[in-house]
């Protein structure tokens, strides 16, 4: 008969063997790689030159260093915002200086101060850019596979934090318009 204790290490010892079972199924230890993404990838859009409200300005982050060189990053004016794209990989933002806003479709916008960050992981669809009133200096780097997949104009309800990005999603599945009318 077995104690309360060892049949608490058994347990445990199974559960953690099925575990890595599932891990070692999956393929996420074969070689140490994950496994392949698919060929056309995770992200609708279109690959071409960075799309945005206003003018797009890329600038290094000096305060930030990657292998002895300042780490790649842009500088968004007040009200500027990128449109709504995702990367193959993913991509990481962090604000170097200034007040920057970000979102995730599906997810409310947030504001980000400097040293906060945000993660669009694989796939995921989202915007960046400055606070209504100051200009943001991001750090900003894409994951793995190079390439901007882009989307439509980020509207004015998911910039100020009134939407959470379906209502411009069903605006450009409608009409195909990828910039919104000026009023």
């Amino acid at each position: 008969m077995l104690t309360a204790s060892a049949t608490t290490r058994l347990l445990l010892l199974a559960g953690l063997a099925t575990t890595w079972g599932a891990v070692v199924s999956a393929g996420l230890v074969q070689g140490g790689q994950p496994p392949a993404p698919p060929e056309k990838g995770p992200c609708p859009g279109q690959l071409m030159a960075v799309q945005a409200t206003g003018v797009y300005t890329q600038k290094v982050v000096p305060d930030i260093t990657i292998n002895g060189q300042p780490a790649p990053g842009a500088i968004w004016q007040p009200g500027m915002r990128s449109y709504w794209h995702c990367h193959m990989d993913g991509q990481i933002m962090m604000v170097d200086q200034g007040v920057g806003r970000v979102q995730q479709r599906g997810r409310p916008m947030r504001t980000l101060q400097k040293g906060e960050t945000e993660y669009a992981g694989p796939g995921v669809e989202h915007w960046h850019g400055a606070s209504a009133d100051t200009a943001a200096h991001f750090f900003q780097t894409t994951i793995g596979a190079p390439g901007t997949y882009w989307m439509e104009e980020v509207g004015r309800d998911d910039y100020m934090g009134n939407d959470i990005g379906v209502a411009s999603r069903q605006e450009f599945l409608r009409t195909g318009e990828r910039k919104k009318p000026q009023p």
